[in-house]
């Protein structure tokens, strides 16, 4: 891994507004591809009926097999509010593990535990992960690209993005990428009211009277403070809770 950071921009001619979705795609793809490391800040505001769930992360990951995923969840109703402990998702070295209030879980292999720890962590566990370790074959990247639609550009913070939608059976996706770096920053996922209550029926799940009050699914990830290429120790990928730092 290189010592430092830096950050990966691509000159004008490569970034700029001629380029076709699948050219954006394709360039994105191969940005992950070509880091050593990753690593980053952030968070998921999900709302659901009344109730409104914060996820706040951090992620690190390095070739070939070194990760760790951390987040706190704060969940608030009408009526209550709960919060969670830190809790992980990680490899070091020494094999894959899952915390999620239960202690450390040996996990099979990394697909496994990342897949098992993506709706604990709101997503986090999921999006970059997935994209950094070439999880997902380049056929089902493609396939998911044919489908995205551009949008005017906008910004998320500072950082002017590439926006693009897909929708489909009730769910519309929306994915912002960095024009300069070509990094992920913003996902959003909008599922209808009708498009809950027709999944929930299908699996014959609940009370019919209370798939009747499903109202929207919102979920928004964002990821901030990303450094890309930085030197880490194997240490660097322990959990920080300091009964694991001895795993």
């Amino acid at each position: 891994m290189l010592a430092g950071a830096m950050t990966v921009i691509f000159s004008s001619a490569v970034a700029g507004d001629d380029l076709s979705p699948g050219q954006i795609f394709k360039k994105t793809q191969e940005n992950y591809a070509s880091l050593t490391s990753y690593s980053d800040e952030g968070q998921t505001v999900s709302t659901m009926n009344d109730t409104t769930t914060t996820t706040t992360f951090t992620i690190r990951l390095a070739r070939t097999n070194f990760y760790r995923i951390e987040w706190e969840q704060n969940s608030k109703s009408s009526c209550s509010t709960r919060n969670t402990s830190v809790q992980a998702v990680w490899s070091s070295g020494a094999g894959d593990f899952l915390e999620v209030g239960c202690g450390a879980q040996e996990q099979y292999d990394r697909e496994i535990a990342l897949a098992d720890a993506a709706a604990f962590s709101g997503g986090a566990a999921a999006t970059i992960p997935r994209i950094f370790f070439k999880m997902q074959s380049e056929d089902q990247f493609e396939d998911s690209m044919l489908s995205e639609k551009r949008q005017a550009d906008e910004e998320v913070g500072d950082v002017n993005c590439y926006v693009f939608t897909r929708e489909s059976q009730g769910q519309t996706n929306t994915l912002w990428i960095g024009k300069q770096d070509f990094l992920i920053r913003q996902v959003r996922t909008v599922t209808s009211a009708e498009a809950m209550r027709a999944e929930m029926a299908r699996a014959a799940k609940g009370d019919p009277e209370i798939i009747s009050l499903l109202h929207g699914f919102t979920s928004t990830e964002t990821h901030t403070n990303i450094v890309v290429n930085k030197q880490f120790l194997r240490l660097d990928f322990v959990p920080s809770f300091s009964f694991f730092n001895n795993e």
